[in-house]
């Protein structure tokens, strides 16, 4: 082992990840023990590197609608797409080498199913690094099913019209039940018809990541901030009058700071701890003002190795396997380095 390899692994630190909420699309983390540098290179690895599926060809049969030919495409390439692995259904690839199936998160993982057009076998697309889906809607036709009050109305196309051939893939109509649940359309809006128009075309999805282009990013955000470390004089704050502390309170807008117990109303703690770095100086110079040896009885700084996490799905990938897709990545590069600088120090004897 090399001096530096000695040096390096003495300064090593092994960072932790706390989940501390996840929802349908929704995920916040706090990765803790590691520096600015490293929670940077994990946003920009799940923002920019997270392998999806996106519409990337389209191919007009018929457009009679009033929107170009290019505005369709371009919307269509925005649509998230679903995949969902179904165990003892979905069929994976099967020229998976040991290696590339141990640098994948899980069997959830796309690239299990599907391989880079570039780097498959067939003359255009086959079913292993693409997928068909077709859009054919005729106003005419589709008025029948209305009521006879809607008949008359311009007829919204949505992803709902957006047939997949492919049992694992489908488009994204919304990103959670509840958004469902709360929505008043029916799915993701891409163009319009009136009497006599129709759309008829075809599309074929591959495999991307966002750096190649924003249509296959996974998220709609990922952020990361610094987690507040907060300390009170709480002898001092509770000694204050009630409308003193009422005061301390209200120096900020609303919900970032707050009483423990409003019952008891002595103990004044953090609300949004992801605020309340932003006004550090106006409930500094508050309290110092209200004390009676004139210090300030509130200290705050940000910390420089724990970090909070917030990153949304946009659908097509859930926000969980999302992190463990980027942490995956993130692993990845840094073993490829490991065995580079390896191979350089043996070289150099």
């Amino acid at each position: 082992m090399s001096v530096y390899a000695v040096a390096a692994s003495s300064r090593a630190r092994q960072p932790e990840v706390a989940v501390r909420e996840l929802e349908e699309n929704q995920m916040c983390f706090e990765v803790r023990k590691t520096d600015t540098s490293t929670a940077n290179a994990l946003r920009r690895v799940i923002i920019s590197e997270v392998v999806t599926l996106a519409i990337d060809l389209v191919t007009f049969e018929a457009n009679t609608s009033c929107i170009d030919d290019e505005i369709i495409a371009h919307r269509l390439g925005l649509v998230p797409l679903r995949y969902t692995y179904k165990p003892d259904k979905t069929k994976l690839r099967e020229d998976l080498t040991r290696e590339e199936a141990a640098a994948m998160s899980s069997d959830r993982d796309i690239r299990r199913r599907f391989r880079f057009t570039r780097d498959c076998d067939c003359d255009g697309y086959c079913d292993v690094c693409a997928v068909k889906l077709d859009l054919k809607v005729t106003f005419d036709e589709r008025v029948k099913e209305l009521p006879e009050h809607e008949r008359n109305q311009p007829y919204t196309v949505t992803t709902l019209d957006l047939q997949s051939q492919d049992n694992d893939i489908t488009p994204v109509h919304f990103v959670s039940q509840r958004e469902q649940n709360t929505s008043s359309e029916s799915g993701i809006a891409l163009v319009k018809l009136g009497k006599g128009q129709e759309i008829k075309l075809t599309c074929i999805a591959k495999l991307g990541c966002g750096k190649e282009h924003a249509k296959w990013t996974p998220t709609s955000k990922c952020v990361f901030r610094p987690v507040p470390i907060v300390s009170w004089d709480e002898a001092a704050i509770a000694g204050l009058q009630p409308t003193l502390r009422d005061l301390i309170v209200s120096v900020c807008p609303a919900g970032v700071l707050g009483y423990d117990d409003e019952r008891d109303r002595t103990k004044i703690v953090v609300k949004n701890e992801a605020a309340v770095l932003d006004f550090v100086s106006d409930i500094t110079d508050v309290t110092k003002s209200l004390s009676a040896t004139g210090k300030t009885m509130f200290h705050a700084r940000a910390s420089a190795t724990d970090f909070v996490f917030d990153v949304e799905s946009l659908g097509g990938i859930p926000v969980d396997d999302v992190v463990l897709c980027g942490l995956n990545e993130i692993k990845r590069k840094l073993s490829n380095l490991q065995d580079a600088v390896t191979a350089i120090a043996a070289e150099q004897g």
